[in-house]
């Protein structure tokens, strides 16, 4: 007959301790970071958006930056090996990934190029999905992105323009504070966006 190993005195879970950890630091925050697991793997990518030519009109710097992204056969795999064993914690180990890379540029007091509060889901995305930011530079303040806590997600109102309904969370929304060589996941049915970078360098 057969019989479990995993029973008195070796395992209490399934999952250690360090990952029931994460897991309740994603459900009470709405995000983790985490050190990139390769970061081989993240020069690779950073390497490929800074050796674009200078375009001076950021939109079209943006979409061939874009470009160059997704017509490289390695990046995708090089992109999910940043935090592999970090999806595999928090989602399991049977994903589906986006096919395109999507990347935003903020350079200072520009206020042409924002992303509005929005949450992925109000656009039709999973909300069974997690997202994967991965900052070239170190973000901090209003040079990075700020996510509405769960907390204070679960009494949002879809209601009003985009800045009346910032207004109405601002006390309340979280800027991320990220540094080069690390990634965050976060959960993609919270409300979140950027406001203009009032900091001196671009993200």
């Amino acid at each position: 007959f057969m019989r479990s190993a995993a029973t008195r005195g070796i395992m209490s879970s399934f999952i250690s301790p360090d990952e029931e950890d994460l897991t309740r630091r994603f459900l009470e925050h709405g995000y983790v970071i985490s050190p990139a697991e390769d970061l081989d793997g993240l020069e690779y990518l950073r390497k490929i958006v800074r050796e674009r030519p200078l375009i001076h009109d950021l939109n079209a710097l943006k979409l061939d930056a874009m470009a160059a992204l997704n017509s490289d056969p390695k990046s995708r795999l090089a992109y999910y090996l940043l935090a592999s064993n970090l999806l595999h914690t928090l989602v399991g180990n049977e994903l589906a990934m986006q096919k395109k890379f999507n990347l935003n540029v903020q350079v200072p007091n520009d206020d042409k190029n924002l992303l509005p509060i929005h949450a992925d889901t109000w656009t039709g995305d999973s909300p069974f999905q997690v997202v994967l930011w991965v900052p070239l530079v170190d973000c901090y303040r209003t040079k990075a992105m700020w996510i509405l806590p769960p907390d204070k997600a679960k009494d949002f109102r879809l209601a009003g323009s985009s800045e009346e309904m910032f207004k109405r969370i601002e006390s309340h929304i979280k800027y991320i504070e990220i540094k080069y060589g690390e990634v965050m996941v976060f959960n993609s049915t919270l409300p979140h966006g950027n406001r203009v970078n009032r900091e001196d360098s671009t993200r």
